[in-house]
């Protein structure tokens, strides 16, 4: 059949007429499906069952160089709204038509596109580089944020500077009240700065530590003014109840300052310290007078105004009548002190020639003199000191705050 012309029609046969040359009658055409029907139907579900277009299968014994006529396309009905029903097929129906089987078997779904070869791996690579990528953003992301979180104002580096400033500031004001202020008189302090003087040996019972619900300390003589019992005054505190300053340290925001507190208020206060002030103009000059007291031009000058605390003027009066003295200096022992306050320390030789006496046996007499005079103007230390020509020297120093009114007292042992 190879030879025959393509183009030329094949024969056609009259459906149930017998072959020529053969006495087998045609079979039934109800029970017969003709090789096209088949073809399609075979090709149908092979492309259900696989997604891909296939080739159709040969019948056995057909002509493999015949072209296949072309499957004829029937018209579907019109999509209704119903849901699809497969109609029931009778018993003695003939071939199966096209859109019979269209309806056994559903629209053939468009198959998927071909998976080039390792286009999957690749694929697999760039969702996991993207996953890759979104984590390490989460994660530097989550650094920033924990970085930028955990920068509060105390620990960046301009609020560390500011908090060890102030942890000094309150460390040096703790430790000179421990040192200078006496320890009969109350000390006002929030509790930060009472815990600090009470590690530092302040008497714990001599301290008033102030709240937020406490009233302005007028009970106590000195405050230790920090920022926190600033926040709880104001500006008040310093104007108009503790006006003087005895000493203050740091700067800025970590300012610590110890004041003098004035129970009848400012006003009140500075009145009292201009009377006191004329009165220890008066001792001054008369201690002056004394021909066993030997003291430089400056110092004179001190004397003679008033500026020299009470109590130092009646311990060197006492010490002059017992033995010569050689006063070298006044001062105050106090960083930023109000001027009007009294100087509370005098630096003396510590050896004179008219006592007649060496060095360590007149030291010891000082010591023991103005050990043992009365109490209300004894010296709180006597310690050593460089002098300003570099010989040693005694330091006899009164505590703090001065009190006022000293020579109106009476006198007592």
């Amino acid at each position: 059949m190879a030879d025959e012309d393509p183009g030329r029609q094949l024969p056609q046969r009259v459906r149930g007429a017998a072959r020529p040359g053969s006495s087998v009658p045609a079979p039934s055409p109800s029970s017969v499906l003709s090789e096209e029907l088949r073809q399609r139907m075979q090709a149908a579900v092979t492309a259900e069952r696989t997604g891909t277009a296939t080739k159709q299968d040969e019948a056995p014994g057909s002509d493999a160089a015949s072209p296949k006529p072309e499957p004829s396309v029937t018209p579907r009905p019109p999509a209704t709204s119903k849901p699809h029903v497969r109609p029931a097929r009778a018993a003695n129906a003939g071939p199966i038509a096209d859109d019979e089987i269209t309806q056994w078997i559903g629209p053939t779904a468009k198959p998927p596109s071909p998976v080039r070869p390792g286009a999957a791996g690749r694929s697999r690579a760039r969702r996991a580089a993207r996953y890759i990528a979104v984590v390490l953003v989460i994660g530097v992301l989550a650094v920033a944020a924990v970085t930028y979180l955990g920068r509060s104002p105390a620990s960046s580096p301009t609020s560390a500077v500011a908090a060890r400033q102030a942890a000094k500031a309150r460390a040096a004001a703790a430790s000179w009240v421990a040192q200078q202020v006496s320890r009969t008189v109350k000390v006002s302090c929030d509790p930060v700065m009472c815990a600090a003087l009470r590690a530092r040996g302040f008497p714990s019972g001599q301290l008033l530590v102030l709240g937020s619900t406490s009233q302005v300390p007028i009970s106590s003589a000195v405050v230790v003014e920090t920022p926190a019992v600033l926040s709880l005054f104001g500006s008040s505190l310093a104007t108009a109840f503790a006006p003087a300053v005895l000493a203050s340290f740091g700067s800025g925001r970590s300012l610590v300052t110890v004041r003098v507190i004035a129970p009848g208020g400012a006003a009140g206060y500075r009145r009292e310290l201009n009377n006191d002030l004329q009165a220890r103009k008066t001792a001054g000059s008369a201690l002056l007078g004394d021909s066993l007291i030997s003291v430089p031009v400056l110092a004179e000058n001190q004397l003679s105004a008033g500026q020299v605390d009470s109590r130092l003027v009646l311990a060197l009066a006492d010490l002059a009548g017992h033995q010569p003295i050689a006063i070298v200096q006044f001062g105050t022992e106090g960083p930023g002190a109000s001027a009007s306050l009294p100087l509370r320390f005098v630096d003396l030789a510590d050896t004179v020639k008219a006592a007649h006496l060496g060095r360590a046996a007149y030291v010891k007499a000082v010591r023991d003199f103005l050990a043992q005079v009365k109490i209300s103007y004894r010296p709180a230390s006597i310690t050593t000191v460089a002098l300003p020509d570099g010989d040693p020297g005694l330091r006899v120093t009164v505590s703090a705050p001065s009190p006022l009114g000293v020579f109106d007292m009476p006198s007592g042992p």
